[in-house]
């Protein structure tokens, strides 16, 4: 029955069907493929915003750091209330992708040859879907801690300032003597 179908469709007697139903198609292949040129779809933009969160994530200001670190460091015994300061040795640093053009000529007079080097850099940009423009960035490099002053109730007592001491190193990769801990008042 199916095959009795088509071939009625395609008789010559029927060939304006044909043809309408052939132009329909060719009409929303058209469609679609319009509309993807037109309407990217949402990956690039999910992209862009998974790339965004990431930075985001990875440039935590100082003072959620110190509040986060602050935090944890009270809970551990004897400690009580602790306030947390960090110093930073650089803020974040972004390192964008370059493009290097180099041109050499050489010229010839009177069996003397000279040559000339020039250089040229540009910084990669990328163009999003809504035509603005940003740099490519290849890293992003953290700020990196440089020292910590500790401030806890319990930092009178050897044990706690061990295990404060102990934390700071093991949460923040610093060294022992870059790590202060002080009795609070």
């Amino acid at each position: 029955m199916q095959k009795d179908f088509w071939r009625e469709l395609f008789r010559p007697e029927n060939k304006k069907t044909g043809n309408n139903i052939l132009l329909a198609l060719l009409i929303g292949v058209l469609l679609i493929i319009i509309g993807k040129t037109f309407f990217p779809e949402e990956k690039q933009e999910a992209e862009v915003n998974t790339a965004k969160q990431t930075a985001e994530v990875h440039t935590l200001n100082e003072q959620d750091m110190e509040s986060r670190m602050a935090q944890i460091l009270s809970n551990i015994q004897g400690a009580g209330q602790v306030d947390v300061m960090l110093t930073f040795r650089v803020n974040t640093e972004s390192i964008v992708a370059r493009e290097e053009k180099t041109e050499e000529s050489r010229t010839e007079e009177g069996g003397r040859t000279s040559e000339s080097q020039q250089k040229e850099t540009t910084v990669v940009m990328l163009e999003d879907g809504k035509g603005n423009t940003s740099p490519l960035v290849l890293t992003e490099n953290a700020p990196r801690v440089e020292g910590v002053v500790i401030v806890a109730e319990g930092g009178d007592n050897a044990v706690v300032c061990q295990a404060l001491n102990s934390a700071a190193q093991a949460l923040l990769d610093v060294p022992a003597h870059k790590i202060a801990v002080l009795k609070m008042k």
